[in-house]
């Protein structure tokens, strides 16, 4: 079911690997194929690499199946552990077992009750009562065209260090606690949708660590489809439970038209600061760096070269004193003898001439002229690689000599001035 990291690394010594990169590299692409299972980050799970991954979760939905866990609202203990993993297959493997589960989100440890477990899934459904401060709150919402089951399990185990107090999580929701700041957030499977409401002096800040773990786990799911809800701030939305929400993507689709006011749907529909939408739930910061901020006005430059947010007397920028705002590019047209369409233009030409001149030419006088058109095309090729940068200078004038080089006269005083030199 599963062997020490030194037996692997010595199996694949013996089939052609190595170097111990290569090794590593190898288990960690059976990891994330789903063939094993090696957790090479994790303190103690890299010194294993589980073989039959089924081994691994028969072993945790033992726990989780278990009537005792369930009867205690997903409550369980090392001893508790020790009784279900009774089998000589998980006999000295619980530390790793029991870490494989938190690995996968399924359980945490009780903050400042060592060896007491929950496992989210099995809480009570029931949301527990508590007293909430509604005054300027931060809201924002997540709603999913198909929202996957396990997204606030998950949530809940990695976010158990911010818990206030244990009886504030229930199967659905959580309650976290942070710097005089608490954040609610609840899932509502029915709708589907996550809701945010943060409420106390660092709402932001919390905010943030929220949304960004939220994001963490949307990436875990292939192909997810979701959308980001962000709360109107204008004085009628300010302090609603209610307020009218703006698609994140919808505030982005702004910036990138430079449109830095949108309208709320709310009366009497003020007008408020796009800018100022997104920096009261996310970091300025943190927006620029998730892609390009094509913006206009006054308020912010291409490439977040520099982003101001005006709300009320406050005006935030991330430009230095010292730099000198973008300044956009004259377009200069192409000069005439600098363009390839003039040099096959000029080709033409002499291939018409050749063609109504032939007749009356002599024939070595004929021969010598489409020789030297045929050189004269090639220098035109050399020419166009040089204007388009393709060429370096040594190269091109290597080049031009080699294509000179092939009309007589020419060849005879390029090897006549060597020998002088």
């Amino acid at each position: 079911n599963y062997i020490g990291l030194d037996e692997y690394l010595n199996i694949c010594q013996q089939n052609g690997f190595t170097q111990r990169n290569d090794k590593l590299q190898l288990s960690s692409y059976l990891h994330d194929l789903g063939v094993c299972l090696h957790f090479q980050k994790d303190s103690l799970l890299n010194k294993t690499v589980i073989l039959k991954p089924k081994w691994g979760t028969d072993a945790v939905y033992k726990v989780l199946d278990n009537e005792k866990v369930i009867r205690n609202l997903g409550s369980f203990t090392r001893t508790d552990l020790a009784n279900i993993w009774c089998e000589d297959e998980y006999a000295t493997m619980h530390g790793e077992l029991l870490q494989l589960m938190i690995n996968f989100k399924l359980c945490y440890e009780i903050p400042r009750s060592p060896g007491k477990y929950i496992a989210p899934q099995l809480l009570s459904a029931n949301q527990p009562s508590y007293n909430w401060d509604e005054t300027n709150n931060l809201i924002l919402r997540y709603t999913y065209d198909f929202m996957p089951k396990g997204i606030i399990t998950q949530f809940i185990v990695a976010m158990n260090k911010l818990r206030n107090k244990q009886q504030y999580v229930w199967k659905s929701g959580v309650v976290l606690s942070k710097d005089q700041t608490e954040a609610e957030v609840i899932e509502y499977y029915g709708k589907q949708e996550i809701k945010i409401r943060v409420s106390g002096r660092h709402k932001r800040d919390l905010m943030t660590i929220v949304t960004d773990e939220l994001d963490d786990i949307h990436d875990l799911y292939k192909r997810l489809k979701y959308n980001k809800f962000i709360p109107c701030n204008c004085v009628t939305c300010k302090d609603n439970q209610e307020p009218h929400f703006y698609l994140f993507e919808e505030l982005r689709d702004f910036i990138a038209n430079k449109q830095d006011k949108i309208q709320c749907r709310k009366k009497p529909y003020k007008m408020v600061n796009v800018l100022g939408l997104i920096d009261d739930v996310m970091d300025k910061d943190q927006f620029i760096q998730q892609g390009e901020i094509r913006g206009g006005g006054d308020n912010y430059y291409i490439n977040a070269k520099e982003v101001q947010i005006q709300k009320g007397n406050n005006l935030m920028s991330n430009q230095s004193p010292q730099e000198e705002k973008p300044k956009s590019e004259d377009v200069k047209l192409p000069f005439a003898f600098r363009n390839g369409m003039f040099y096959l233009f000029v080709t033409v030409v002499i291939f018409c001439l050749i063609a109504f001149f032939g007749g009356s030419l002599p024939f070595h006088y004929l021969a010598l002229t489409i020789i030297g058109t045929a050189i004269f095309m090639v220098l035109i090729g050399v020419l166009q690689l040089r204007q388009d940068n393709r060429l370096s200078e040594k190269s091109f004038v290597d080049l031009t000599k080699m294509v000179l080089e092939q009309l007589p006269l020419i060849s005879n005083i390029i090897k006549q001035f060597q020998s002088n030199k």
